[in-house]
């Protein structure tokens, strides 16, 4: 099942959208007291099952989970909610975070890739901008290519992202993650609104975490572990 709603800045000439697929159930709101942002499951862990799901991770951007140690919420594309979820590691200065998650039966994770981001490199973006009641909601997802100033910490990109696309995964060709998006250094008015004719902020050019610190942030799932409660689920 799908949001009800057309994603934010469908009709507009910004991105070149890229076709539904399987692998955007993967793909995840993540909610706190503050606001939201997007995130990624990134580990299915079958052999802890609990309540209809099994343990899990998500990978978001810190800034999405700043400050919120636990207490998180997570809403996934088939309407089911993670809640009281933990955040386990952080590195601030990529703007990566690893929250731990209760996964329901059904949606696995996305494999990570082991080849960072070069120049050039064809990806896919995706992430949740502006959701909610009153605005627009579903999955963005679009097709874009890595620019010249990308790094191997860094990946950069000519395309406009919004507000709530921040955590959320950049892949490869082979619908894997090599990165976690931060979001633009600029804002700008482009004119976007809503149904209720309210102009959508969008920023740009896209940035987000390579994957070296990513794998780096990730090694060692077991060392996170611990015990999950119904507290988590539903």
């Amino acid at each position: 099942p799908q949001f009800l709603y057309a994603q934010a800045g469908k009709d507009s000439t910004y991105w070149n959208w890229s076709p539904d697929a399987k692998h955007h159930n993967s793909v995840v709101e993540v909610i706190t007291e503050s606001g939201s942002g997007t995130g990624t499951i990134v580990f299915v862990d079958k052999e802890k099952p609990i309540k209809n799901g099994y343990e899990g991770y998500c990978l978001t951007a810190e800034h999405v989970v700043n400050g919120h140690t636990e207490g998180i919420k997570i809403k996934y594309p088939n309407g089911k909610r993670s809640k009281n979820c933990t955040v386990k590691k952080a590195n601030k200065d990529v703007d990566i975070a690893l929250v731990w998650v209760w996964v329901p039966k059904g949606v696995e994770a996305i494999d990570i890739a082991t080849t960072d981001v070069k120049p050039k490199d064809s990806l896919e973006f995706l992430g949740y901008a502006y959701t909610g009641e009153n605005l627009v909601e579903g999955l963005r997802h679009f097709n874009a290519k890595a620019s010249v100033s990308t790094t191997k910490k860094k990946i950069f990109s000519d395309i406009t992202l919004m507000p709530g696309d921040s955590g959320g995964p950049v892949l490869n060709e082979k619908n894997e993650l090599v990165g976690v998006i931060s979001g633009g250094w600029f804002w700008f008015d482009s004119k976007i609104k809503d149904e209720n004719e309210n102009r959508l902020r969008t920023t740009w050019p896209g940035r987000a975490s390579n994957l070296k610190p990513i794998l780096e942030l990730t090694a060692n799932f077991c060392e996170s572990k611990g015990t999950l409660t119904n507290s988590m689920t539903p």
